[in-house]
């Protein structure tokens, strides 16, 4: 979720240092960076304990803010170049206007027609990172109280005019549709994204 999260601040000019800089203290105390999959050794050294295998990273949250405090101390390496070394240019018709998930989605639908691997917006090439991220760029949105005019159209269009709002969620159903392959399940997500956009 936090690629979302994190994309949603970047493509619109933002920057969540305090975090970067955690991530950075993260990878020079424990030797390694926080992956997307970070949670699968706590899971499973906690023998399927949800809640105490949250509270492994958010212990070292803590340790991390009582030592430095919430606030960015100003160490994180340049934001911009990280961005670019993550995403690549971004399209010049973002510039000066708030980027949507809309957006967000038909460029990773483009990227992915060029030879693009999921992974390089979402983290993994898994349909589910794909749902993950836009849960993560929707939470930003509430959070920050940033109105995303794209979101709740969309998801009112999948829901009533395509019928694609199963209760297991689209991830799940797009996965069985497309007999377990990830790339096509995502895309058959993104393509719905273009439809959507065309319509308007």
């Amino acid at each position: 979720m936090s690629r979302g999260w994190l994309a949603h601040t970047h493509f619109n000019g933002g920057h969540d240092l305090a975090w970067q800089e955690f991530l950075e203290w993260y990878q020079g105390t424990q030797g390694e960076p926080l992956l997307q999959d970070w949670y699968v050794k706590p899971l499973r050294d906690c023998e399927g304990d949800h809640e105490s295998a949250v509270l492994v990273l958010l212990d070292l949250v803590a340790t991390y803010v009582e030592r430095f405090g919430p606030t960015p101390r100003g160490r994180a390496s340049a934001t911009d170049e990280r961005v670019a070394a993550t995403y690549g240019p971004l399209p010049n018709a973002w510039g000066g206007r708030q980027v949507e998930l809309l957006d967000a989605l038909l460029w990773l639908r483009q990227r992915m027609r060029e030879g693009r691997e999921l992974s390089f917006l979402t983290g993994q090439d898994t349909v589910e990172s794909l749902h993950s991220f836009t849960l993560g760029w929707i939470q930003n949105s509430v959070f920050n109280q940033s109105k995303d005019l794209t979101v709740a159209p969309f998801q009112d269009w999948l829901r009533d005019v395509k019928k694609e709002a199963p209760g297991e969620g689209w991830h799940v159903k797009y996965l069985q549709d497309c007999q377990g392959d990830h790339r096509k399940a995502a895309l058959k997500f993104l393509d719905f994204a273009a439809e959507f956009r065309a319509s308007r």
